[in-house]
């Protein structure tokens, strides 16, 4: 009888979990300029070197030094081991990088919203006001998030912490 029961207990489970399943699968997460754009969730960020925010990558490259940069701007050469054909300038969210070192480093890409929205713009002209946006124009602004640091040896993470 004990044995009767467990036996239907888990036929009763299969069989639920089989229902589960064939139902209409989910639709795939949509991704920023791929496919058609769903309208009952956001649309997917991309990041500058994969469509997909938050997978697991490794980077290498080198501080950049000129134009509009600081020192967490890395100017990314390679990805997952692999040559880029043109370099990616990013910067790392986490970590302070040094100057004239190659860096290999393991991380996710994420992201925000940067700038002024186009909302402040027409909340200012509803209200008769002027408004004087910030430097940057609302955009959409990548980053990397550091997990680990390959090289150099002597880069420390936590003591770079912002």
């Amino acid at each position: 009888m004990k044995n009767t029961l467990i036996v239907m207990s888990v036929i009763v489970a299969l069989v639920t979990t089989a229902q589960m399943f064939a139902q209409e699968p989910a639709p795939p997460v949509p991704q920023f300029g791929k496919g058609v754009e769903r309208i009952d969730r956001p649309r997917w960020p991309g990041g500058k070197l994969n469509d997909r925010l938050g997978e697991y990558l490794t980077i290498e490259g080198v501080r950049a030094e000129q134009g509009k940069v600081g020192k967490r701007t890395l100017i990314v050469d390679t990805l997952n081991g692999k040559k880029l054909s043109k370099p990616v300038y990013i910067w790392v969210h986490n970590l302070e990088l040094p100057k004239g070192k190659r860096c290999v480093l393991k991380k996710y890409e994420s992201g925000q919203m940067i700038g002024t929205p186009p909302a402040a713009f027409a909340a200012a002209k509803e209200q008769g006001k002027t408004f004087i946006p910030q430097a940057a124009g609302w955009q959409w602004s990548p980053h990397f998030v550091v997990l680990i640091v390959t090289a150099p040896a002597d880069l420390d993470l936590e003591r770079s912490r912002p």
